[in-house]
């Protein structure tokens, strides 16, 4: 997993151009996205309604095919769901009523009124996103005052991805495209991100690091497409240092989720934050 400790202006420019693109046109991650189906979002729908009041007004970024936005409105929420890609939103114009609504934007110029929802919320968005930090300015603009934002994604930095990887290649399990390959790629990424979790937990600033995304049309899922090199203590610090109080750090479901949520919350295989604004 190559970063870019450093992001050259110009270079995240050009980044956000090439993703928009690959985004609008990529037949091929469209369907990947089919996967995303009511099964896959039950999950961050649990989440989300969970942590808001009955009938909340809610902003869905990132929602892909638009089906998280549609379970959060059959649970009475008036939702707007959000995507850069008019052909991941083709099919769910369908599903619009008075209370659901799709509209086709960058999350990095949310084009709505500041301060107008009680929630924003997001599922597996923030890794795809060359400028974290302007998304998630963008994000606290448009909650309300005493809103909420919920964030969950894949934790890219966790030491414990890459070993449970290395673990299973032990016992002639395959890899991990991209991430673990090969048994010495899982060793090298785990102890990689064990020293990142040191250097960002005694940082004073968040550290977001990047990367190269894969963004050739033989997409293979497994965040091959990611940009931002995911870690919940970068979010932490950044909603903290803007004056946010983090209600949950982590949220786990199941008893192993709990225990790891509780104990270890930055090394959870997942994020799953809750933030108040």
């Amino acid at each position: 997993m190559e970063t870019l400790h450093s992001v050259n202006p110009h270079w995240r420019e050009s980044l956000r151009q090439r993703m928009k693109q690959f985004y609008e046109t990529s037949e091929t991650y469209k369907g990947l996205l089919a996967h995303h189906d009511e099964t896959y979002q039950q999950t961050y729908v649990e989440l989300v309604n969970h942590y808001v009041l009955p009938g909340s007004r809610i902003l869905d970024v990132g929602c892909g095919n638009g089906i998280s936005a549609m379970l959060l409105n059959r649970l009475g929420h008036d939702v707007v769901g959000t995507d850069i890609s008019p052909l991941f939103l083709k099919e769910a114009q369908k599903w619009e009523n008075e209370r659901l609504k799709y509209r086709i934007c960058d999350v990095l110029e949310l084009p709505f009124d500041k301060e107008s929802f009680d929630v924003v919320s997001s599922s597996e968005l923030i890794e795809h996103l060359p400028d974290v930090e302007m998304a998630l300015s963008e994000m606290i603009r448009m909650a309300r005052r005493g809103g909420r934002i919920i964030i969950s994604g894949p934790n890219l930095c966790s030491p414990l991805m890459p070993f449970l990887d290395l673990i299973r290649m032990i016992f002639g399990k395959p890899g991990r495209p991209i991430w673990a390959e090969t048994k010495r790629q899982a060793l090298l990424n785990t102890l990689k991100n064990a020293t990142l979790y040191f250097q960002k937990r005694f940082s004073r600033e968040p550290q977001f690091l990047y990367r190269e995304p894969d963004l050739n049309d033989c997409a293979i899922g497994g965040d091959a497409d990611s940009a931002y090199c995911a870690h919940p203590i970068d979010l932490e610090k950044f909603f903290r240092l803007r004056g946010l109080q983090i209600v949950k750090r982590c949220v786990g479901f199941g008893l192993k989720g709990r225990i790891m949520s509780t104990c270890f919350p930055h090394l959870s295989l997942y994020i799953s934050m809750v933030v108040q604004k």
